[in-house]
């Protein structure tokens, strides 16, 4: 079962860190301290590394302080490689506009970055926007529900009514509320950033039509996430961009004819001055906070699998009841023999959910016999573990009477998709307490 086994990983590989370390190389000292000391991250001056050099030197060890399996840690870490890779966008901005500093240092920098960029993207991160984000294109690819089509809909009627996306402000300035263009590269050779090109070309020659944006790779509307595609007709909304009440409810009304068919919408969140603030919305149900927990799961594993699972899970509990109770079965599998090959513990009767759970719960000393008397309500902590672990055998019932994976006679009924809800809670509340229990005796060396 694909990456079902995977042992758990650094979170950021030990290659990327290299590459981050030698492009430190030609910074001062102070700089590189400043760096991981604003980041929160500590320095072991005693670590002597096999590394030359002291900058080399500098740098590991800061990195030995870092556990790279744990994700606060890592946070610390992105912030860091997040403010190097702005601040290095920056300066070639400004270099740009010296003569001091020639044509060929600038393109040899900027290719640098995107060395640094590519070996982000290989752990599963991307820089966008002035960000390092984490990305899980599995989740990704299995969420978007606003179909290419309702996008160019939308991008038709800015083109064939002749809207002005950006209000009253400049295109730059609208797009500045939503993206860091000083981060972003420019498309035009002569510019190094986004936010010079767009001035350029929109302000001063205003040789783009008006829905140039849909179909520019840096913002990619026609692609991106739903959540980022919905924040650009909501800010087109805003109070700040957008005077005429008027106009807001016509356009409201259309964004949100063309989002429904896709299970999407603009929804009142608050006011500005008494003016509306809109936000997107899907009009399914939001992922639960188990099932949000359970995708941080996968993150950490690093397992492309776990997250279709979830993705298959969350999906299918409103249209496939059946399909989300076979899903939460099976990712309770997953997380439990996940746990297990991380103990080097082959799992015993793997097909069969109750007995899996309960070896792996035996294996994090969960089993309420592991409870001592001395400890504080022993006996409600017993209850407990066992309910828990009870969750395994029920859930398995439940799936082999109403889930996927076996057939059953023509007539038979279903269930709906508030069965499929319990279910699928149940399965992700038991895996992610026996994860994050995994992952807590794993930190601490137990």
């Amino acid at each position: 079962m694909e990456d079902a086994q995977n042992a758990t990983r650094e979170i950021v590989s030990k290659r990327t860190r290299i590459e981050f370390r030698e492009f430190l190389v030609g910074w001062t000292l102070r700089e590189i301290e400043i760096e991981f000391d604003s980041a929160g991250i500590a320095s072991d001056r005693n670590y002597q590394p096999p590394e030359s050099g002291a900058r080399r030197s500098l740098v590991e060890q800061f990195y030995h302080t870092i556990n790279f399996r744990s994700p606060d840690d890592v946070t610390k870490l992105l912030q860091v490689y997040e403010n190097i890779l702005k601040k290095v966008w920056q300066n070639i901005e400004e270099a740009a506009t010296t003569s001091h500093v020639s044509a060929s240092d600038i393109a040899t920098t900027r290719k640098q970055v995107a060395g640094l960029v590519a070996w982000l993207e290989k752990d599963g991160y991307t820089f966008k926007n002035g960000r390092i984000l984490r990305t899980i294109e599995a989740v990704g690819e299995a969420t978007r529900r606003i179909s290419e089509a309702t996008r160019r809909n939308v991008q038709d009627f800015f083109s064939l009514e002749k809207i002005e996306w950006w209000g009253r402000l400049s295109q730059a300035d609208f797009l500045s509320r939503l993206y860091d263009l000083k981060s972003m590269p420019s498309t035009d050779p002569r510019f190094v950033t986004a936010e010079r090109d767009i001035r350029k070309h929109t302000e001063y020659n205003d040789d783009w039509d008006n829905v140039w944006v849909f179909g520019d790779s840096r913002f990619a509307l026609l692609t991106c996430s739903d959540q980022e595609f919905v924040r650009f007709l909501a800010e087109s909304l805003h109070p700040v961009v957008r005077a005429d009440t008027q106009e807001v409810v016509r356009l409201l009304n259309e964004f949100n004819r063309h989002l429904a068919a896709d299970g999407w919408q603009l929804a009142r969140v608050g006011e500005l001055s008494g003016r509306p603030l809109f936000a997107g919305e899907s009009m399914t149900a939001r992922p639960s906070a188990e099932m949000a927990h359970a995708t941080i799961v996968a993150e950490i594993v690093d397992s492309g699998y776990m997250a279709r699972q979830i993705a298959r899970m969350q999906d299918a509990v409103h249209h496939d009841p059946e399909l989300a109770i076979g899903t939460a079965k099976e990712f309770v599998e997953t997380v439990c023999k996940t746990i297990l090959s991380d103990h080097k513990s082959a799992p015993s009767g793997a097909d069969d959910l109750p007995q899996l759970v309960k070896q792996t719960m035996k294996r994090l000393k969960l089993a309420p016999d592991d409870v001592p008397d001395s400890a504080k309500g022993a006996e409600t902590i017993r209850v407990l573990l066992s309910n828990l672990g009870s969750v395994a055998g029920r859930l398995a019932e439940l799936r082999n009477l109403y889930g996927s994976g076996h057939g059953r006679h023509a007539k038979a009924s279903g269930l709906g998709s508030r069965h499929a809800k319990l279910a699928a809670g149940a399965a992700t509340v038991l895996a992610v307490f026996l994860f994050d229990t995994h992952q807590e005796r794993h930190l601490s060396g137990k």
